[in-house]
């Protein structure tokens, strides 16, 4: 990457200003960089910035379109030769993740911040991309209904960007290789064979105003995101005032690491129940999937802890909630390791909680009435259990 203010031609600067924006919003978060940060990392000044983008949006926007731009043309790459076939695609969109995987996390992590057009236009154009995929599946494998296409085009897509800003020590070639093995597994698992698993749990009764306030707040961060909601909104969910919050706590950072804490005694409590249930490795790792998914679905507590708090937890002090996320994280590779590597084990586990994490955010599929049954069989089937 450039970070000089050597004199480039427009083009090269604006694509420069895009790749250094985007490892700042990787690694800070949105909300915590400015455009004197951009600015700086490139070597130029403020107003330089302001002749390529109009604001700090905009280059979110930039950067997040270069992945759709990729993924079009990607597919109209593969779908234009006589001979194409679907996993083409796939291998495409996997070269893609791996070689570049920040332009999928800003999509999946901070699309929220953009303006509701910018939004729109995005999920317009990927959704067409979509559809052509779902085309070129049904074409291939005509048993499958178009429902089941639609969702297992959305999984392999979610299993493919699940690569980390971070590969550690995987190396690129295994990395693509374990991502299509998966991606291929999950092509033979259409949603509509997933076994029966019976209701989930009810909802927990919430008959506190404390509890009351962390559901509001939950739902809201998971909605709008942390940054977006404000205090008033909080107390009005519950039918108080903003300030009558502050009597139950003591700032909005406080609710969300409540939520946090929240999450990790719900998930700790499935840690229990599946080491009470078995000794056996995999069985252990088949409870976890089944409590994951259940606490996805039942409360927005989770999703928000893994995801739209993220960035704003080390800041709050919330490093401990953090170390218990990776270390859940790690026992979920640590089980599967009695079936495969340690590198393999890590990118299974990325895939599964991608797919768990990805499928329970999009309302459309949140809304399927076998939801739960679904998401547990194409985890199960990601993780090669």
């Amino acid at each position: 990457m450039t970070t000089s203010g050597t004199r480039l031609r427009p083009a090269d600067r604006r694509r420069q200003l895009i790749e250094i924006a985007s490892a700042l919003f990787t690694e800070r978060g949105y909300s915590h960089v400015s455009v004197a940060d951009i600015a700086r990392g490139a070597g130029v000044t403020g107003p330089s910035v302001y002749r390529h983008f109009v604001d700090k949006q905009a280059i979110l926007a930039a950067a997040m379109e270069a992945a759709v731009d990729e993924m079009e043309t990607i597919t109209d790459a593969a779908l234009s030769r006589p001979d194409a076939r679907f996993a083409d695609l796939l291998s495409g969109v996997v070269a893609m993740s791996v070689t570049d995987p920040a332009p999928t996390v800003l999509w999946r992590w901070n699309r929220r911040h953009l303006s509701p057009e910018q939004a729109q236009a995005m999920i317009g154009r990927s959704e067409a991309v979509l559809a052509r995929w779902v085309a070129e599946l049904e074409l291939e494998r005509p048993s499958l209904t178009p429902d089941d296409a639609r969702v297992l085009s959305w999984a392999v897509l979610a299993v493919a960007g699940s690569v980390p800003i971070s590969r550690g020590r995987i190396g690129v070639r295994r990395y693509r290789s374990e991502l299509e093995t998966i991606a291929a597994r999950v092509l033979d698992a259409p949603p509509s064979a997933a076994p029966a698993l019976g209701a989930l749990p009810a909802p927990p009764h919430r008959a506190i105003r404390h509890d009351e306030l962390l559901d509001a707040a939950s739902k809201l961060f998971f909605d709008d995101g942390y940054g977006q909601v404000g205090i008033d909104a909080i107390g009005a969910a519950v039918g108080i005032s903003g300030p009558s919050v502050y009597r139950y706590f003591p700032s909005k950072i406080s609710i969300l690491l409540a939520v946090c804490a929240r999450a990790a005694a719900a998930v700790e409590l499935g840690v229990a129940a599946a080491e009470s249930t078995t000794d056996e490795p995999i069985g252990q790792l088949r409870a976890l999937v089944r409590s994951y998914a259940a606490n996805l679905i039942v409360s927005p507590d989770l999703a928000v802890a893994f995801t739209a708090g993220r960035e704003v937890l080390i800041e709050a002090g919330g490093e401990a909630l953090l170390a218990g996320q990776r270390a859940y994280v790690s026992r979920w590779c640590a089980l599967l390791e009695s079936k495969t590597d340690p590198a393999g084990a890590r990118i299974a586990v990325g895939a599964a909680m991608t797919i768990a994490n990805d499928f329970a955010r999009t309302r459309r599929l949140r809304r399927r009435p076998r939801f739960y049954d679904e998401l547990v069989y194409l985890m199960d089937t990601a993780l090669g259990i």
